[in-house]
């Protein structure tokens, strides 16, 4: 399935346009954009007034709104509201965003569909969350499906901080090995350096090692 009508809510121009580029490389040019909460809805209602609906809300949470007669305040009002008349609509949040709570209940309470944090790979993975919710499957980015299983730095001991560190500057195994050795830390032989890399890849649900970098960075820890 592909959806014929997608909608953008974002108020940063350059996130838009950003946006809307990566749309429009996918086939997509029947695309709404609005940067205010209040307008976004007005427009979602005309086209189901007009019996050409958008399938797809892609939207931010936090919107920069001077006006001071605003009735919708952030990106889950907008979600709220438009739920409420058009609840097959699917909806990706695009969003700085990560914390656990916040996720959590924009799938639990308001049925999204997709969650995807913006970022070094954001665009990128806001295309895989359309891919997936065309399909309708429902889609959380690395970031986002770490935060759902609440992993935070402080679950890490030094030792897993010490490997994240090392991973991210470019050492290999038994690079990492030697580092160890030389600064007195255990365990350092290249097989247990191995395992706990192998842990922490399952812990954050990585791929690889990249993969477990690229979260660990977008994450803060390292």
């Amino acid at each position: 399935m592909r959806f014929d009508r997608i909608f953008v809510s974002e108020d940063i121009d350059s996130n838009n346009l950003g946006v809307t580029t990566m749309l429009n490389s996918l086939g997509y040019t029947n695309i709404g954009h609005s940067q205010y909460c209040d307008e976004a809805l007005l427009k979602l209602k005309r086209a189901i007034l007009d019996g050409t609906p958008f399938r797809l809300l892609i939207t931010d949470l936090s919107f920069d709104d001077p006006r001071n007669n605003k009735k919708l305040q952030n990106g889950q009002e907008l979600i709220t509201a438009i739920k409420e008349i058009y609840p097959e609509i699917k909806i990706v949040v695009f969003s700085v965003e990560d914390d656990h709570n916040t996720i959590k209940s924009l799938f639990e309470d308001q049925n999204i569909d997709g969650y995807v944090c913006k970022g070094l790979n954001g665009l990128k993975e806001l295309q895989n969350s359309i891919e997936a919710i065309a399909n309708n499957e429902t889609y959380t980015c690395p970031i986002a499906s770490a935060a759902l299983q609440q992993k935070n730095a402080l679950e890490l001991n030094d030792y897993d901080q010490k490997l994240l560190s090392l991973l991210a500057i470019g050492y290999k195994q038994n690079e990492i090995s030697i580092i160890l050795k030389e600064d007195g830390i255990s365990p350092n032989s290249i097989r247990s350096i191995e395992a706990n890399i192998s842990k922490l890849k399952d812990y954050f649900d990585a791929s690889n090692t990249t993969h477990l970098v690229y979260i660990a960075s977008s994450m803060g820890l390292i």
